[in-house]
C-alpha cells in the first residue's frame, strides 16, 4: 500500500508539471486578488533560487494599431492597448508566466484579450498565461505579447507579472519564481501623428537623490505627491519651462507620482523613486 501511495504521488507531481506547462491557473501572479500566491511552494514550482541574471520587463504599447509603436506608463480609460512581457532566461530553458491587471485594492481593470496566433492565453477570465507551445527560451530570452481594453482605470492600475524559470526536469522540482509589477497611471496618450510632434516627458535620474531632472515639450508645472499606489499629498510643485532640475533632497525617501501640466492642459504621470 505504502508503495501504491508512494508510486500514485510521484505520477501526480509529473501530471501537474505537464498540465501546467501549457498554462498557469488562474490566481497565480501574486498580486492582491490571487492573494499573493504564485505557482511556487507547495505542491508547485520549488526548490530552485534566483542566480541575479533575472529580468523582467513590462512594456504597455497605448496605440498598438496606429502604424507604429507608442510604449508609455500613461494610459486613458476604454482604450485598447498591448502588454508586452520580455524575460531573460537566466540560464532556464523553459520559462512560464502569469499575470493580472488590478488596481491598489485588488480588483481587476479592464478586459483581457488575446491577438489570433499569439502566444498567450486567458485564464479564469482575469489571467493572461502562456501556452504549451510558448514556453522555449530563444537565444537566452523569451517574450509574450496579450491585448488589454483599460475599461474604467481610477487613478493607477498595477500590472502584476509572476515568472516560472524551470529547469526542464519534467517535474516540478528545481523551479523557481520571480515576481515583477509596473504601475500606470491615467494621463496623456497620443496617436502617431502627435507623438512625432511632442517630445515625450523624460523624468531621471530614477532612483533620485538630490536633483530631479524633467524634460518635455510644453511644461508649465510639475506637481510631486507621495504615493502607495493612489494620490495621498502633495510635497511640492513646481513651475516649469520643459528642460528642469528641481531639488529633492528635502523630500523623505520613498515613492511619488510626478504630476506634469502642460501648457494645452494636458497631463502626464510618472512614477518617482527616492532614495
Amino acid at each position: 500500500m505504502k508503495k501504491f501511495a508512494l508510486l500514485f504521488a510521484l505520477i501526480g507531481i509529473v501530471n501537474y508539471s505537464y498540465t501546467n506547462s501549457g498554462g498557469s491557473p488562474g490566481g497565480k501572479s501574486g498580486s492582491p486578488a490571487s492573494n499573493g500566491q504564485t505557482c511556487s511552494g507547495g505542491y508547485c514550482h520549488s526548490g530552485g533560487s534566483p542566480n541575479g541574471n533575472e529580468l523582467i520587463d513590462i512594456q504597455v504599447d497605448v496605440t498598438p494599431f496606429a502604424g507604429m509603436s507608442n510604449y508609455s506608463d500613461t494610459i486613458r480609460d476604454s482604450i485598447q492597448t498591448q502588454v508586452y512581457l520580455n524575460v531573460a532566461a537566466a540560464g532556464s530553458s523553459k520559462i512560464g508566466f502569469s499575470a493580472s491587471m488590478e488596481d491598489a485594492s485588488g480588483n481587476h481593470i479592464g478586459t483581457l484579450t488575446t491577438p489570433s496566433n499569439t502566444n498567450t492565453k486567458i485564464t479564469s477570465t482575469d489571467y493572461v498565461t502562456h501556452k504549451n507551445s510558448s514556453t522555449a527560451v530563444s537565444n537566452n530570452a523569451i517574450d509574450w505579447v496579450w491585448d488589454w481594453n483599460t475599461g474604467d482605470i481610477g487613478d493607477s492600475v498595477i500590472i502584476y507579472v509572476a515568472v516560472n524559470y524551470t529547469n526542464n526536469n519534467g517535474t516540478t522540482s528545481g523551479d523557481y519564481v520571480v515576481t515583477e509589477t509596473k504601475t500606470l497611471y491615467p494621463g496623456l496618450v497620443m496617436g502617431g501623428a502627435e507623438n512625432e510632434i511632442r517630445s515625450a516627458l523624460k523624468v531621471y535620474p530614477s532612483p533620485a537623490t538630490d536633483h530631479l531632472s524633467v524634460k518635455g515639450e510644453g511644461l508649465q508645472e510639475i506637481r510631486l505627491y507621495n504615493t502607495l499606489g493612489r494620490f495621498l499629498n502633495m510635497d511640492q510643485s513646481w513651475n516649469a519651462t520643459g528642460n528642469d532640475q528641481f531639488d529633492v533632497s528635502h523630500l523623505p525617501r520613498g515613492n511619488y507620482i510626478l504630476y506634469a501640466l502642460f501648457k494645452d492642459g494636458t497631463t502626464q504621470y510618472k512614477h518617482v523613486v527616492l532614495q
